[in-house]
């Protein structure tokens, strides 16, 4: 009996569990050894190191901008715009951005979706501290110029047609040249019919392709632009047009722009006559070439001149992709070469040579004279652009590859290794290095960054070499990812097999790690020279992670049927393989099994509270034999005991008298809450100096005080903006207008950042048809305007009466041509220290003002004849100062204070000055009527002269020279008769006219 007792049943249990485990670890490492690739890093393992950013409702994560001056990222997704850290993708800003409501309601009006009737962004671009936002906005696109550091602080505001496609489905390429121009291909119509590559400078459009003709630009879909020396290029795939006779396909496209184009005069007005594409050629070599024709991305690798691409087969084929390299030297030698020509739709493509004027005009030099017949007949190279070798760097079946970057990293033996990182269309990332020597790719890493169960597409794929890291947009979150992965390789073997450029093994710390303070040429740290990652090495076995703890059941003689909490790990990290040692230990961990709680024995009774009065005594205990552990149940009852105790003496009557409470002193006055403009500032008190106690009375007030402060006003701060640059405006037959303009404002405000943009200045200018000369704003009209007042001066005065001043000037712009003055005063003058002034019994009386000097003041002075040392008297200023253009209002008050001192009254003022305007009324009256009676004697006498009988002589030439001589006089007319000619000339410049009048006295 004891043989099949319950110790038997557990040692049975126990013999089960390991056999059954000895034959999963060994399955296990047979499978492994078929299967394991340390280069293949799932989900589980990469999770932890994916930085990620996402927010609710908020899909299609497809523009990354770096700013790493600000060390943040600018993301563009559906209706959003948002600013994030660079290291941990944290949120600094998020700014909303949908379409109107009107706007959405027309888009799906025209038959577009509820989901494309969103506003996609399609551009961001950074230039000058600005950001340039472009949008689909439901079929509408809009582009807005904002703050790169404050998104919502939109400085301009413009309409996307052009510049941005209608659709979230299509593609679009844009940059901004180094001179600020705006290049960018992309559909230009609703229903993207008409594709173009667009050049802007400021908001006015420049060139674009010959619209609706295939020879320049055939159904394209835009991937990628660069600014490469004098040129643009861009890398699209279009339909073939000289494959049209053998059916339809896409070729892949390299197309190239003089950026001094100016366009054609007549033949070719507002359109590119430097444009030249051609095919970019990654195949397999054979006698039957296999080529893939759909380009997907681009990068170029700046310090190498080498342009990276991804290709595909067609969609509607067997899935197929490559990666091939480009010289841009290759690119160079094919638009160098000969042109690919068709004379007619029904003819033949054919290699012409072109003129030598041609060849000139499309590298950028002197055109020559048949460039514009040329440009027109030229669009196609004859030669495809080779890739760097005879076949493509990498290829792979049944996937497809979407986005390329790569990276150039230092090494032990090499100054520039480069590693290429490629998105699948399933959402996965492949790490290539190419070989140095030979250009031989190998695969370093596949980075699955989603679990086995879901896929997600890449929408955009960006590198930063500050951080050393991949960042990622999806349709729903940014993710950021390092670019190497070194820890991960325990031994100095599995880090050097790795054959990772960003790996070595440092035998300082004796872990794998990138280079230290990133010198690859550090004596401690290891590499061996470049080849493909080593996988025929033993491994050795390593522990995953432990799984979450799980319930499981417990078998025991103590609490049979209990339960415990298990982990399980697997020999995973990496599997044994290829010879290499098992996992040492277990692959089990039990713990926690549950136990139910026991109360200890009762502690004895405490002393009671208090030794008078009402008062408790108490006794505790603990369930703690045994403690409940593991889920078991706890003790049932209370720990705690208390009874009163009935042996206490009644406690004496309190005789402490009450305390009433008073305040501390006031704490010193805080900070202002404003430099200017009038703020407040307070102090504290408390009621503890005493404290009220044994029922005394609270304090009484308030704790706190408040008062106002700085409130003088704040200083006017202006703010500017330079000149626009010259825009065309009206045009008329003899030339046309350019205009350009400059927005400022004042406020008077702490600081100026708060100043906003107000009133806009314009200036015009007027330009003959050849456009060189340009007629400047002194034959324009421009009003005058105010400058800002100067400060008040110094009172001229003490007391009894000052004045103060200040000035503007008529400069701001000053009126020039027809322009009107500016309307006011230039001046403005006030009363002060109107007060009367007192302790002048000892001071002599003022002496009479002085005249006017030179900067228009008046002075007058007095003495005072007491020197004692220490008197009080004598303490008024000795000198007063007034302007002269106040004298009126000095009389003014004067009389109004010697009146209050003499008795004369208000009605004594009125009448005399009625008087005195009606005697000089009388007077002025008398002398306008002789005036004018003298006036018109003088009007007949002339008018006799003129309409007498006497026979005008013949008019005489006479040269100028002789007009200034002194003697010479007509045949009829006496020098002492001679009337004076005047002539008005009109000049007429730029829309206005001036009347010049010319009094010359040397004509008889």
């Amino acid at each position: 009996m004891t043989f099949f007792g319950p110790l038997w049943m557990t040692h049975q249990v126990v013999f089960i569990l390991l056999f059954l485990s000895g034959i999963f670890l060994s399955s296990a490492r047979e499978d492994s050894e078929q299967s394991y690739d340390f280069r293949h890093i799932s989900y589980k393992e990469l999770s932890p190191t994916i930085q990620r950013f996402t927010k609710s409702g908020v899909t299609s994560y497809s523009q990354l901008l770096f700013d790493p001056t600000r060390y943040q990222l600018v993301v563009g997704a559906r209706d959003y715009l948002f600013r994030l850290s660079i290291d941990g993708l944290q949120i600094l800003e998020e700014s909303y951005w949908p379409p109107p409501s009107t706007t959405i309601q027309l888009c799906q009006q025209k038959g577009q979706s509820v989901n494309d009737c969103r506003n996609y962004i399609k551009i961001l671009l950074q230039r000058n501290g600005k950001v340039l936002a472009c949008g689909t906005n439901a079929f509408a696109p809009n582009c807005s110029w904002r703050h790169i550091d404050d998104l919502s602080m939109v400085s301009d505001e413009m309409s996307g047609i052009g510049m941005c496609p209608y659709s979230p489905h299509q593609n679009v390429t844009a940059m901004i040249s180094s001179s600020g121009d705006y290049f960018v291909g992309t559909a230009v119509d609703f229903s993207a019919r008409d594709s173009a590559i667009y050049k802007f400078s400021g908001k006015t459009i420049g060139l674009r392709t010959v619209q609706y003709n295939h020879k320049w630009l055939s159904e394209p879909n835009f991937i990628a632009s660069y600014d490469i020396n004098n040129f643009t290029y861009f890398f699209f795939r279009e339909t073939a047009v000289e494959y049209i006779n053998c059916g339809k396909a896409i070729y892949s496209r390299v197309a190239r722009i003089c950026q001094n184009d100016a366009g054609g005069q007549h033949l070719l007005k507002d359109n590119w006559t430097t444009f030249l594409k051609a095919r970019l050629n990654c195949s397999l070599p054979g006698e039957y070439p296999f080529y893939y024709n759909e380009l997907q991305s681009v990068f170029y690798v700046e310090q190498e001149n080498i342009i990276y691409a991804t290709f595909t087969t067609p969609a509607n084929s067997i899935l197929g992709t490559a990666v091939c390299a480009f010289n841009l030297s290759a690119i160079e030698r094919t638009f160098r070469a000969s042109f690919k020509y068709q004379s007619n739709p029904g003819a033949a493509w054919e290699k012409h040579v072109g003129s030598s004027d041609a060849k000139r005009h499309f590298q950028c030099e002197t055109p020559g004279s048949t460039w514009h017949v040329d440009s027109e007949r030229y669009q196609l190279m004859d030669e495809a652009v080779p890739s760097t070798l005879d076949k493509p760097l990498i290829t792979a079946e049944l996937e497809r590859f979407s986005h390329i970057v790569v990276d150039v990293v230092p090494t032990k033996h090499h100054e520039a290794v480069h590693v290429i990182f490629i998105a699948t269309m399933e959402g996965t990332i492949k790490k290539y290095t190419v070989l140095p020597r030979t250009h031989e790719t190998c695969l370093l890493e596949v980075l699955k960054l989603h679990s086995s169960n879901h896929t997600e597409p890449i929408h955009i794929l960006r590198i930063l070499k500050d951080t050393n890291s991949l960042y990622i947009g999806t349709g729903s979150s940014v993710m950021k990812i390092s670019v190497e992965r070194c820890s991960r390789f325990a031994s100095k073997r599995t880090c050097l097999n790795s054959m990772d450029p960003y790996c070595g093994w440092n035998s300082h710390l004796q872990v794998c790690a990138t280079a230290p303070q990133k010198n690859p040429l550090s004596v401690f740290w290891q590499q061996v020279y470049p080849s493909c990652p080593i996988l025929t090495e033993p491994v050795d076995g390593g522990w995953g992670k432990w799984s979450e703890w799980f319930e499981c059941s417990h078998i025991g003689d103590a609490s049979s049927g209990g339960r415990c909490t298990c982990q399980t790990r697997k020999c995973t990290s990496p599997p044994p393989a290829h010879g290499g040692q098992p996992c040492e230990g277990a692959n089990l961990r039990v713990a926690n099994c549950s136990r139910n709680g026991q109360w200890t024995e009762w502690s004895a009774w405490s002393a009671c509270s208090q030794t008078c009065g009402l008062a408790v005594k108490m006794r505790r205990r603990a369930c703690g034999n045994p403690k409940p552990a593991h889920g078991g149940r706890t003790c049932v009852g209370s720990d705690r005991d208390e009874i009163y105790c009935t042996s206490n003496p009644p406690c004496p009557v309190s005789t402490v008298g009450a305390v009433n409470g008073r305040w501390s002193d006031w704490s010193p006055w805080d900070e202002c809450s404003v430099p200017c403009g009038g703020g407040f500032h307070m102090r504290r008190r408390r009621c503890n100096n005493p404290a009220p106690q044994n029922g005394g009375r609270e304090c009484l007030g308030c704790p706190v005080e408040y008062r106002s402060c700085n409130t003088q006003t704040c200083n006017e701060a202006r703010k500017s903006t330079v000149w626009t640059p010259w825009l065309k405006g009206n045009i008329s037959r003899e030339g046309y207008y350019e205009l350009r303009f400059r927005f400022s404002c004042k406020a008077n405000v702490p600081d100026s950042k708060f100043i906003r943009i107000g009133h806009m200045k314009k200036e015009e200018r007027f330009c003959l048809e050849d456009g060189q000369n340009c007629v400047g704003g002194e034959f324009l009209s421009n009003d005058g305007e105010w400058s800002s007042w100067s400060t008040w001066t110094k009172c001229s005065a003490p007391c009894g009466g000052g004045f103060q001043s200040r000035d503007r000037s008529c400069n701001n712009p000053h009126p020039t041509g027809n322009g009107l003055d500016c309307v006011g005063d230039k001046r403005m003058n006030r009363a002060c220290n109107t007060h009367f002034c007192n302790n002048l019994d000892d001071s002599e009386k003022w002496s009479s003002w002085s005249l006017c000097e030179s900067d228009g003041f008046q002075h007058r002075e007095r003495s005072c004849p007491i020197t004692n040392i220490g008197s009080n008297k004598c303490q008024e200023a000795t000198k007063e100062t007034r302007p002269c253009d106040d004298m009126d209002n000095e009389l003014l008050v004067s009389a109004s204070i010697i009146g209050q001192l003499s008795g004369i009254r208000t009605e004594h003022l009125v009448a005399g000055c009625i008087v005195c305007f009606l005697l000089g009324s009388l007077i002025s009256g008398v002398g306008c009527y002789y005036y004018m009676v003298r006036l018109n004697r003088n009007r007949r006498m002339i008018g006799n002269r003129l309409f007498s009988n006497t026979t005008a002589p013949p008019n005489v030439y006479v040269p100028p020279k002789d007009c200034l001589n002194k003697n010479y006089n007509t045949n009829s007319l006496s020098r002492s008769k001679r009337i004076p000619l005047m002539r008005e000339n009109s000049i007429k410049n730029n829309g206005h006219k001036m009347n010049t009048n010319l009094n010359d006295d040397g004509f008889n």
